[in-house]
Formats: structure tokens, C-alpha cells, sequence
């Protein structure tokens, strides 16, 4: 197919690129959600948006290019996805070797993707051009219309009897000290999951990030305290466009692990999400991440198609 590969404009093309995404991706995403994700880029950071377009000015295929600030230097994170019906047809291949030119023109020295682990042709693709398997991550659903809760009902009273407050960020209450805090315990946590890349936003750059996402609510984020120290979280925000929930990170600080803290804090969360109207909550975890796998199956969630992240070093 005879294309034309240009930068995306944010005013023009934003709708069309939320379609294509929203053709792989299970949580969809707006043309909004785009342009907000643009304005995060800090110095030092980088995000290119380029589309494939036919002769007749169709966009066809979607690339987007992003390197954040705080990640280790040369990786970029690379997405690229064809609308269905122009695949087979030489696209992906000719955008992706553009995506590699301009990336590299930026300092790019290794990509990562992710491909859905049941989409073989994706995973043929990514292979073929170097690319192989880094991390297997799960992706799990809770029906919260049929969530029982009652059979879980004295978890949190264990925790706390054993000192532990669970409560969240709102009740905290929601104060940039406390916010601060809340960073902290992520950062620490997020850097001990199997696959953590190493590195982890600086507090300003979390507290935009947050703060500025629709999905944000206070309430939805939840937290453990031993005293005045944050020992554990379960992070859980509200996604309008499929009315639903997702458990972003649930992690607990390793001198705290063992005492049931973080089944505690997932059940608090699936509270919080259900007190939304939601009709159910996912989450992703590392196939390494066995203790949250086994608390995940115990609450009921059910297994979907998960992804591959695969990693590649650029030549040259």
C-alpha cells in the first residue's frame, strides 16, 4: 500500500488515532486523554506521534514514540498499531522503520513494546525485527456485580489488630505532605515489582501525573500505615468510557510483608470501586509476582489475555 508517513496534529488527527488505538487497547482512550498525556512531557523527555496516511488522506496506522524523563536514557517505549483492514499490506513495516530513524535521532538505544500474548501476528512482527521477550504480564478481571465480600469480612480486622491502619488517601486526609507519602511508598514498592525498569517518577512528576488524570479520586487510593509510616497501597482509579475500575499498583513495603496487608488493601479498593457504580475492576501483574497472582485468584479474579513486553537493542 502506497503511503505517506507524517507527524500526528493534535487538532486534526487526535480522533482518528484514539480509534486505532482503541482497536488493541481494552481501556479506551480519547482524543482528550492524548493531548493531556502530551502536555506531561518534560525536559528531557520525549513523545512523537506519527500517523500513515493514504493518497487519499486516510490515516491507517498510528505510531507513537515516548521516552519520559525519568527513564533510564535511550529507552523508548514504541506503540504502533494498523487499522485491521490496511494490514498485510507493508504499512507497519514501513512506519516502523521511520519510528526507528527518529527515534535514534533522538538517542534512542533500546525500544520496548508490548503485544498481546494472544495475537501471534503481532508477536511474529515484533520478532522478526529483533525484538524478544522481556516480561509476561497478566491482566485480570473482578465482576464486581457478583463480588462477595462477606467471605473476606474479617481480613482487615486481622490487619489491624496487628497494629495497621488501612485507610485512604482522602480520610488521610488529602494534603501534599500526605501526598508526598503516598509517592514515597509507591516509589519503594514499584522498584521491588519483577518488572520494574529501574527507575520511577520524581515526586513533581507523580504528583502532576496524578493529580491531573480524570481517573484520580483520593478515595481510591488506599493505604496501610504502621504509625505515621506508610507501609502499603493499593491504587484504584475510575475510567468513565468503559465505566469501570483499574488496581494500578497494590504493593507493601518488604519489613511489612506476610501480615496480610496487601489482600487487606485490594479489598479496600474493590470497596472503594464498587461505591463508584462501577461494573468491574482489573488489574495487570508480572507472571513472576506469584504472591499477588494467588491473591488475585483468591478474590476472584478471573484471568484474560495478557501481554508480552518485549525489548530490543537498536543497531548502531
Amino acid at each position: 500500500m502506497k503511503i505517506t508517513i507524517r507527524g500526528a496534529n493534535s487538532e486534526t488527527d487526535y480522533e482518528r488515532i484514539a480509534e486505532i488505538i482503541n482497536t488493541f487497547d481494552r481501556q479506551p482512550i480519547t482524543a482528550e486523554e492524548l493531548s493531556r498525556w502530551d502536555s506531561l512531557t518534560k525536559p528531557g523527555g520525549t513523545r512523537r506521534r506519527l500517523v500513515a496516511t493514504t493518497p487519499d488522506g486516510e490515516i491507517v496506522a498510528y505510531c507513537g514514540l515516548v521516552r519520559d524523563a525519568w527513564v533510564p536514557d535511550g529507552l523508548f517505549m514504541l506503540g504502533l498499531i494498523v487499522d485491521p483492514p490496511a494490514r498485510n499490506q507493508g504499512v507497519g513495516s514501513q512506519l516502523y522503520d521511520e519510528a526507528v530513524r527518529i527515534a535514534q535521532s533522538h538517542g534512542a538505544q533500546r525500544f520496548s513494546v508490548e503485544v498481546l500474548d494472544n495475537d501471534p501476528v503481532s508477536q511474529r512482527f515484533a520478532e522478526q525485527r529483533g525484538f524478544t521477550l522481556d516480561h509476561h504480564v497478566f491482566e485480570s478481571t473482578l465482576d464486581l456485580h457478583t463480588f462477595d465480600a462477606k467471605q473476606f469480612a474479617d481480613q482487615t480486622e486481622q490487619v489491624e489488630a496487628q497494629g495497621i491502619r488501612i485507610f485512604s488517601l482522602q480520610d488521610a486526609p488529602f494534603t501534599r505532605e500526605n501526598l508526598h507519602k503516598l509517592w514515597q511508598v509507591n516509589h519503594d514498592t514499584a522498584l521491588d515489582d519483577p518488572a520494574a525498569i529501574g527507575k520511577f517518577p520524581s515526586f513533581e512528576e507523580f504528583e502532576e501525573i496524578i493529580t491531573t488524570g480524570e481517573w484520580f479520586r483520593p478515595e481510591g487510593q488506599i493505604l496501610a500505615a504502621d504509625g505515621d509510616t506508610y507501609v502499603g497501597l493499593s491504587a484504584v482509579g475510575y475510567f468513565k468510557e468503559s465505566n469501570s475500575a483499574y488496581n494500578m499498583m497494590t504493593g507493601v513495603s518488604r519489613s511489612h510483608r506476610g501480615k496480610g496487608i496487601a489482600q487487606a488493601l485490594k479489598l479496600r479498593s474493590i470497596h472503594a470501586a464498587k461505591s463508584w457504580g462501577v461494573d468491574y475492576i482489573r488489574t495487570n501483574n508480572d507472571s513472576q509476582n506469584e504472591p499477588m497472582l494467588k491473591i488475585n485468584h483468591k478474590l476472584g479474579y478471573v484471568p484474560q489475555p495478557g501481554i508480552y513486553r518485549m525489548n530490543k537493542i537498536l543497531e548502531g
